[in-house]
């Protein structure tokens, strides 16, 4: 009777073990796939957030850019309220995608077409480096930066010098565009080659700002984005 019993007993004390064996293993298992979770997870999270990182980025200068997003400018008026360049801007944008933002000067230029050209005068003759606001991007992250801004006495506004002067676009790809009133380009694309000698910097596209907010503007805007040799 007391060998039954034994046998019984060391029958029961071996099936606990298991039990507590398995509970063990269970933990571990659980831990091991909450670990594996959280890092697929973490690697989810990290995919996305670089997939999330656009490889195009526009940015735009315009006098009104302003502090005040409700005052409008007389320097490059639009039917719409905004300016040319900003038109320009969203063409390209629904064209190609990607983040969008204005380069907003510290001081706000006049809202009057022969003030603004006076202070532009003024920062080109004194070789001024403007401020302009905290961009709220970087835009050296990007592959491809399109850059765009009016012809301010046959040059670029000195702000894009500031511009040019505080970052690095080494291997970046630069696309610029611009307004004019007649002047073309004036050579800017030269000069942004000049300012950025690293990036690669395509010629861009110039629009007269008496065309902006054509139908021909518009389509030649969208043939040029079309041809142009983006990643």
């Amino acid at each position: 009777m007391k060998r039954i019993l034994s046998i019984i007993l060391a029958v029961l004390l071996i099936a606990s073990l298991a039990a507590c064996g398995n509970g063990q293993k269970t933990e571990t298992t659980a831990k091991s796939e909450a670990t594996n979770a959280s890092t697929s997870d973490s690697a989810s999270k990290a995919g996305t957030a670089q997939q999330g990182n656009k490889d195009i980025l526009i940015l735009y200068f315009s006098a009104d850019n302003t502090k005040d997003v409700d005052a409008v400018s007389a320097a490059t008026p639009m039917p719409n309220g905004e300016s040319s360049v900003k038109w320009i801007a969203d063409i390209i944008h629904d064209e190609v995608g990607g983040d969008i933002a204005p380069i907003i000067p510290s001081k706000d230029y006049p809202l009057e077409y022969n003030a603004v050209a006076d202070a532009a005068k003024a920062e080109v003759d004194n070789n001024e480096r403007p401020a302009y606001e905290p961009l709220s991007v970087d835009p050296t992250q990007y592959k491809t930066v399109f850059i765009g801004h009016p012809i301010w006495w046959y040059t670029l506004p000195m702000v894009l010098e500031t511009f040019f002067d505080t970052y690095d676009l080494s291997g970046v790809t630069i696309v610029p565009f611009n307004t004019h009133a007649g002047s073309r380009d004036g050579n800017t694309y030269n000069m942004i080659r000049e300012r950025e000698p690293n990036a690669n910097v395509i010629d861009g596209i110039a629009i007269a700002g008496s065309d902006a907010g054509s139908d021909s503007a518009k389509t030649q805007v969208v043939e040029w984005v079309k041809k142009l040799p983006l990643e």
